[in-house]
């Protein structure tokens, strides 16, 4: 019988961005699944593969840290509440996490106030029309 192993979210997505804002891409990598996506629907923008989301976090222009606000969490999906926090005014951000087997598997980002994206240095982002 196979057992499912047990992800604490709340210690995933905090190491997350931990991670991400010590810019430790290793330890960043090792806590995405390899076939990842993540999703911008505000910016219709898309991002595939482990490789590709720790690019897209380690090419964003600097410098900048992610805040969590607040966290929820169960099983095997999360949402954060964060403070982007950069030479720009601070920005919300609300980021919709779901994992298996111990490892993100997707991310979602909403960003309340309305805004273009900048152009982006990773070349792993594509984006819709």
């Amino acid at each position: 019988m196979n057992q499912i192993q047990h992800v604490d979210m709340q210690q995933l997505v905090s190491q997350h961005w931990q991670f991400a804002n010590a810019r430790d891409w290793t330890a960043f990598a090792h806590l995405l699944a390899e076939d990842l996506v993540y999703e911008v629907p505000q910016t219709r923008e898309r991002v595939t593969g482990r490789a590709g989301y720790v690019d897209f976090f380690a090419t964003w222009p600097m410098p900048w840290q992610a805040r969590v606000l607040k966290c929820i969490a169960d099983e095997s999906a999360a949402c954060t509440v964060i403070e982007f926090l950069s030479d720009e005014p601070p920005m919300t951000g609300i980021t919709f996490f779901e994992a298996a087997n111990g490892l993100i598997t997707k991310v979602t980002d909403y960003w309340p106030s309305a805004y273009e994206p900048p152009p982006r240095a990773s070349a792993h982002v594509q984006r819709d029309a």
